[in-house]
């Protein structure tokens, strides 16, 4: 310390001193302060040793990592680069932790982690931690860990087994593909025939979110983890209706919406729909509602409150964003719509005007639905997605309508007349529509079909890509990414059982090819009847 420094502590004193010079008991405490500090600013002329200690630098941790509960095994072997403990390995103490919300466990005591996953699938923090006995330091590095089950991701598959019985499976694709089969047969429930469907709701909060198996002769939502059930896990658990509603029929047999991307997003967290196997429609607002919960069929119109109309088993909407549901009357052969989620207890007749391209109610037609389905088609300027419906007139012609099921106006965008070139068109097992051109995917038995409706360009193209099983599905892919135009077939054969693949359509505009994906084609499958995608737990 120099000497200006000393001046300035020694005035401080004196200022001190003399402001308290009447106050004894003060002057004393100021000079035992003063000794006290001066002393401790003495010169310190110790003579200390300074010995570098052993450090340690962590390499080999990824930032993130993703497992499954119950088939993985996380294996981490992080690099440790020490700069002075000669190769002894013993001399340190290892800990893996993870950390979700404010609770920690431990997963491993070693060096290198292996560890068969047994953690509940939620996004957890790990961390790995060293400790050099000898001196007490510690060294850590983290990553973030996603925790999922063989079931997070994947094909939902709902189809028949070998006797008849309807049957779950799944594709789960993750780090690789793995078939996981009797999922429907070991949860816990009665055995069911006519196999619909299985479908995961998503919806963000956990409240809203159910994992359905949906047959004709029962649909019940599975524990999404487990994958167990009970009978009492049907549509009673979520209805409240002041009406009376026959039981046996609370069995939803669609459910919108779907998912519509990889990820597992939805085209509304706010609204779903439930359309039984007896045609009653069920609408919920599920902020407004506290949930998944459903109050009496909105399947009625407001000048007939009191009589349901039993719906085809179509839900229309726009997959991109759905805001309104239009449903077809089966009674009086119209589309209706439903758009008033949260208040709206019956849903709308549609207007007709001259000159559009069809009629909404098509009683004045003489035409009945035969088929319908939501695609990613945004012809017209239909952002969202416009639906397609098959329609037979009494003369056995077929017609295609093309609408945007999108508001409380939904908008008419072309209507076509299916020419006698679609061979067997109206003999068909099956329909599925492209989105991204104007073509008609159908199959007859083992036989598959494209027809090209294109106004002056119609085309008709047969394909073997089967090898003459019997086909049991049609379906394009709206729900992971629909601009790949990918068509998914599904076919049967005793020997190699269901068979499952995914076939791109070309984009020249002149022909209409069908080719098989890479890894894209699986074998030993039930009796495929739908698939749906599923992303999240």
């Amino acid at each position: 310390m120099d000497v200006l420094y000393w001046s300035a502590i020694y005035s401080l004193i004196l200022i001190v001193y003399l402001r308290f010079k009447h106050m004894k008991i003060y002057q004393y405490t100021i000079l035992l302060m003063a000794a006290l500090f001066l002393g401790s600013c003495a010169k310190d002329l110790g003579n200390y040793e300074y010995k570098d200690i052993n450090d340690v630098k962590i390499t080999g941790l990824l930032g993130a990592y993703t497992a499954r509960r119950g088939v993985d095994t996380l294996r981490i072997k992080p690099t440790l680069a020490a700069t002075m403990d000669q190769g002894d390995t013993s001399r340190y103490q290892y800990l893996w932790i993870v950390r979700q919300g404010n609770v920690l466990d431990t997963i491993g005591y070693h060096k290198d982690l292996a560890y068969p996953v047994t953690l509940e699938p939620l996004a957890y923090k790990l961390f790995y931690r060293v400790r050099d006995k000898q001196t007490g330091v510690e060294w850590q590095s983290n990553a973030d860990l996603i925790i999922g089950t063989p079931y997070s991701r994947g094909w939902l598959i709902m189809g028949e087994d070998e006797q008849g019985y309807a049957e779950a499976e799944m594709l789960s694709i993750q780090n690789d593909t793995l078939h996981l089969k009797h999922i429907l047969s070991e949860s816990g429930l009665p055995k069911l025939q006519d196999p619909v469907s299985f479908q995961h709701t998503g919806g963000g909060l956990d409240a809203y979110i159910k994992l359905w198996t949906m047959t004709k002769s029962g649909s019940y939502f599975l524990d999404r983890v487990t994958m167990k059930a009970t009978p009492a896990n049907d549509m009673s658990r979520v209805l409240y209706v002041s009406e009376t509603v026959d039981p046996q029929t609370y069995h939803p047999i669609v459910i919108a919406p779907q998912m519509r991307t990889a990820a597992g997003a939805t085209s509304t967290g706010n609204y779903r729909v439930m359309l039984t196997k007896a045609g009653d429609i069920f609408a919920a607002f599920l902020a407004i509602n506290g949930g998944d919960f459903y109050n009496n069929p909105i399947n009625r119109v407001a000048t007939a409150q009191e009589v349901r109309i039993p719906a085809a088993p179509y839900l229309l909407y726009a997959t991109g964003s759905m805001t309104t549901a239009m449903w077809y009357d089966t009674v009086n052969d119209r589309f209706l719509n439903y758009s008033g989620f949260g208040f709206g207890t019956s849903s709308t007749v549609l207007p007709d005007v001259a000159g559009a391209a069809f009629p909404w109610n098509q009683g004045t037609t003489g035409r009945k639905l035969v088929y319908a389905e939501n695609t990613r088609n945004t012809d017209g300027g239909s952002t969202n997605g416009n639906s397609f419906a098959i329609m037979k007139d009494p003369a056995n012609v077929h017609h295609i309508y093309k609408f945007y099921a999108n508001g409380a106006a939904p908008a008419k965008r072309a209507a076509y007349v299916v020419s006698p070139l679609a061979r067997d068109f109206d003999k068909a097992n099956f329909y599925a529509f492209s989105s991204n051109r104007t073509v008609v995917f159908y199959s007859v038995g083992n036989k598959l079909y494209c027809y090209d409706y294109n106004p002056g360009n119609e085309r008709f193209y047969e394909y073997n890509l089967t090898g003459g099983d019997q086909i049991t599905m049609l379906k394009f892919d709206t729900q992971v990414d629909h601009a790949a135009n990918s068509l998914y077939i599904a076919s049967y054969n005793t020997n190699t059982k269901g068979t499952l693949g995914r076939f791109v359509v070309g984009n020249n505009p002149n022909v209409v090819d069908l080719t098989l994906a890479p890894k894209s084609s699986w074998s030993g499958l039930v009796k495929v009847k739908d698939i749906n995608w599923r992303a999240v737990n």
